[in-house]
């Protein structure tokens, strides 16, 4: 039974209950209840108080007339609740429909709440949440496939073509394996950083606790040879190895992509990170570069700002604001 026609059957029940109960209570109050009669005997001033009870002809046809009226009463019931009833899931019809056009693969379309603020709008707007969540963890998938290809497509070509000449040349072998194992060790950190952007993006829960930015940029930035100007005490709330992982990536990208020592890392109040290096690429975080996107997905679990500017003299800054 679908649940119109439970509604209706709800409907039709309550008012057939209701009325068979007013029905019985009015039988027997004229049943049991005799009705008062005054008669007065003109010229002897005589008056005569009596009760007579009504007769079961009359009892018959007020019973039959109420029974006529309710059945009458019960199917106007009848067709008013299933037309109430249509109208209380119209809502739910509508989200049916939409989840069906979503179920086609149409992840863009969203359920409209009903104009009256009820539990049926509640349950739309809970749904739009998820599916925004759900949207974005897609999103998320396509975007680790597309970075994971891109990054593992060109190491893993290199490994087969220092094998193919390691076959052809058995005296170069130990100087391939070499080469190899290096080329291994950098697969490796591609899929630690497409890991952590699996994760970033996937809404991953943070291990919170308080990181002093200062410290970390300094060992960056001693670790990567580039100019620090670095202000003391700043502390953030936040992933540690995440952290370490966006502000590093952001001097690994200067230096690959900027001019030759002219990378600085600056650190300053409240708790902002730039990288600027001088006639740079501002290469774009929805492209194909694993570093960017992981940066953009790790300032996102932090409910961080990260930027890229280019300036008209040529150098780019890279902005992590928390």
């Amino acid at each position: 039974m679908t649940l119109r026609a439970r509604i209706t059957v709800m409907f039709v029940a309550t008012t057939l209950g209701a009325g068979l109960l007013l029905i019985g209570l009015v039988y027997a109050y004229l049943r049991f209840t005799p009705v008062p009669f005054q008669a007065e005997f003109a010229g002897e001033g005589a008056v005569i108080d009596a009760a007579i009870p009504i007769t079961n002809e009359i009892l018959r046809t007020v019973l039959t007339i109420s029974l006529v009226v309710l059945a009458l009463m019960t199917a106007a019931a009848g067709a008013v609740g299933w037309f109430l009833a249509g109208l209380v899931i119209r809502p739910l019809r509508d989200i049916a429909a939409t989840a069906q056009q979503i179920t086609a693969g149409d992840t863009s379309v969203r359920i409209t709440p009903p104009s009256a603020n009820d539990e049926i709008a509640e349950v739309a707007g809970a749904l739009n949440t998820m599916l925004d969540s759900l949207a974005a963890a897609l999103a998320a998938q396509k975007r680790f496939a597309s970075n994971a290809s891109h990054e593992l497509k060109t190491p893993i070509a290199t490994i087969q073509t220092i094998a193919d000449v390691a076959l052809s040349n058995p005296a170069g072998a130990t100087e391939a394996l070499t080469r190899i194992r290096e080329v291994n060790a950098r697969n490796l950190r591609t899929v630690e950083g497409l890991l952590l952007l699996a994760n970033a993006h996937s809404g991953h829960p943070l291990n919170p606790q308080p990181v002093d930015l200062s410290k970390l940029c300094k060992a960056i930035a001693a670790e990567r040879g580039v100019r620090a100007e670095i202000t003391e005490g700043v502390v953030v709330d936040g992933d540690p190895e995440l952290l370490r992982q966006a502000v590093d990536n952001l001097v690994r990208n200067a230096v690959t992509h900027g001019a030759p020592n002219t990378a600085t890392l600056a650190l300053s109040h409240p708790a902002t990170v730039s990288v600027t290096n001088a006639d740079g690429d501002a290469r774009s975080t929805t492209g194909h570069g694993l570093g960017l996107a992981l940066v953009q997905a790790i300032a996102d679990a932090h409910r961080a700002t990260f930027t890229i500017t280019q300036h008209d003299d040529g150098s780019v800054v890279a902005t992590l604001d928390f």
